[in-house]
């Protein structure tokens, strides 16, 4: 099997049950994951997945298994097998493409109906996704508050050492971190844990949305799955936000409001962290952005 390692390759060929024809390397660049879209004889699609570390494989193959299945047939992929020595998966493939949707119609206008469709239905998915299991803030929610605000000092230091974050970003950082300490327990959830347009794969002859990209799900505080959209897309696009919760089927609380600043403080800080030491300068001009926002803007509401 071409560029597919060969004991991985042999182990999908198996799996997908048929002679491979064909095979495309489609991984990204700053994910750590090797993937390949494989193609069988008759014309069926798989992916083979091989995760950069054993925590996100384990992560990976138990969303798969436990809570994915709740989005329903089409709407993600489906876990045909994993094998832990590998630290491979492989999915099915599902109709649609990823990426930011293609906006523009015939005449060349911005078809901003199909975009806000798109959200309406993330909203639903991921309520789905959200109550798919028995999810509870892991250890507790001081727990889980401490947890993220070690986090926070870990990586604002780092940033600190790395000339990339200066005295008041850093300060901005570890306040919000405090902030989670000083809140009501939020609803909690199953986390898809990397939402955005970039896992959205739409289907326009549906039309219909599935999701993709589960090696970061967990269990956690369901508005943690909502920052990179609130600090993203709704920014400037209001309906988008007003869409996503009609399908997500509920408002947002009080107290994930004001959690939201905090939550996109640790979200950003643990980007650019991630892509200084990947050399993603990308990733670490886009948190820098939020991380600038909440600088000027601090308490900033949704």
């Amino acid at each position: 099997m071409p560029s597919v390692p060969n004991t991985i390759g042999a182990w999908a060929r198996r799996r997908a049950g048929g002679e491979i024809t064909e095979v495309r390397d489609v991984s990204w660049r700053w994910t750590g994951s090797r993937v390949w879209e494989l193609t069988r004889g008759d014309a069926a699609r798989f992916f083979l997945k091989v995760a950069p570390t054993p925590d996100r494989y384990t992560r990976e193959t138990h969303a798969y298994r436990h809570a994915v299945p709740a989005l329903g047939h089409a709407h993600a992929p489906a876990l045909v097998d994993s094998d832990p020595g590998r630290l491979a998966l492989l999915l099915t493939a599902v109709p649609g493409r990823t990426g930011p949707p293609d906006q523009r119609d015939v005449e060349g206008q911005e078809e901003h109906g199909d975009r806000t469709e798109r959200y309406r239905q993330a909203g639903c998915l991921l309520r789905r996704l959200h109550d798919a299991c028995d999810a509870a803030t892991a250890g507790g929610t001081d727990r889980w508050a401490a947890g993220r605000r070690a986090d926070a000092e870990r990586q604002a230091a780092a940033l600190s050492d790395a000339g990339v974050l200066d005295a008041a970003e850093r300060q901005l950082i570890l306040d919000q971190a405090a902030v989670l300490h000083l809140l009501p327990p939020l609803p909690a959830g199953f986390l898809h844990g990397d939402l955005g347009e970039h896992h959205f794969l739409w289907d326009a002859a549906g039309p219909r949305l599935a999701l993709v990209g589960f090696a970061q799900a967990r269990a956690g505080c369901a508005a943690e799955d909502l920052v990179r959209m609130v600090y993203g897309p709704w920014q400037p696009d209001r309906a988008l936000r007003t869409a996503f919760l009609r399908g997500y089927g509920r408002e947002l609380t009080d107290a994930e409001r004001y959690a939201l600043p905090a939550l996109a403080a640790l979200d950003a800080a643990g980007a650019m962290e991630r892509g200084v030491r990947h050399g993603d300068g990308e990733a670490v001009e886009r948190a820098r952005g939020v991380i600038a926002a909440l600088v000027e803007r601090a308490g900033l509401k949704v």
